[in-house]
């Protein structure tokens, strides 16, 4: 493979997953707002829960969400069924990830807090898998197999998943009115409190 190629396979790549990106725009509808409101409106805590790449973009969620003044965290599907399942309480969310919706330990926490009054809302490529009938709530994130590495590596799916994230994130910190000026606060270090500070 000479340089050219390189540069032009990774052009094409970059291409795709900006494609699955844009996508999730024409996915995004009644479910998508459902899930917003439910979030904004959360009284308890809200649980991000999901394996390997999946959970990155789980716990990358509860980071936001913590930051812009939610009671929010990331609990690993595994550890979740050895104890800390038992935090959930009526009144708490539970956001799972997974492509396939076939994860055993994501599926089994997902019933777990639907068993103690939490509510469950779920991003994934297959509405129908099992992951899916479990849901209260669920978002389809299929931002298909061309933006994927070589059609299997999860790129393109887990930006695409991070985007609809965000957009969950923004719309939830907006409804709930959360002032952005906290940040000086909570952001001491870094470039957040300077952004802050300038506006």
């Amino acid at each position: 493979m000479d340089n050219n190629e390189i540069l032009e396979r990774s052009r094409e790549m970059i291409r795709a997953e900006g494609e699955a990106v844009i996508a999730m725009t024409d996915l995004l509808g009644e479910p998508f707002v459902e899930a917003v409101r439910l979030v904004a409106a959360c009284p308890g805590v809200v649980m991000t829960t999901g394996s390997g790449t999946s959970g990155t973009i789980a716990r990358r969620l509860a980071h936001m969400l913590a930051t812009t003044g939610m009671h929010a965290s990331f609990v690993h599907p595994a550890d979740a069924l050895h104890g800390p399942s038992a935090g959930v309480r009526e009144g708490d969310i539970l956001i799972a990830y997974s492509k396939a919706g076939k994860s055993a330990e994501i599926n089994h926490f997902a019933k777990v807090a639907q068993e103690r009054g939490g509510q469950v809302i779920s991003l994934t490529w297959e509405p129908e898998s099992e992951l899916g009938k479990l849901s209260d709530i669920t978002l389809v994130v299929h931002s298909g197999e061309r933006a994927e590495g070589e059609g299997i590596l999860p790129f393109g799916s887990t930006l695409a998943a991070g985007a609809v994230s965000d957009a969950l994130c923004q719309m939830v910190k907006q409804l709930r009115g959360f002032d952005l000026s906290t940040l000086a606060q909570t952001h001491p270090s870094g470039a957040t409190a300077e952004l802050v500070r300038k506006k």
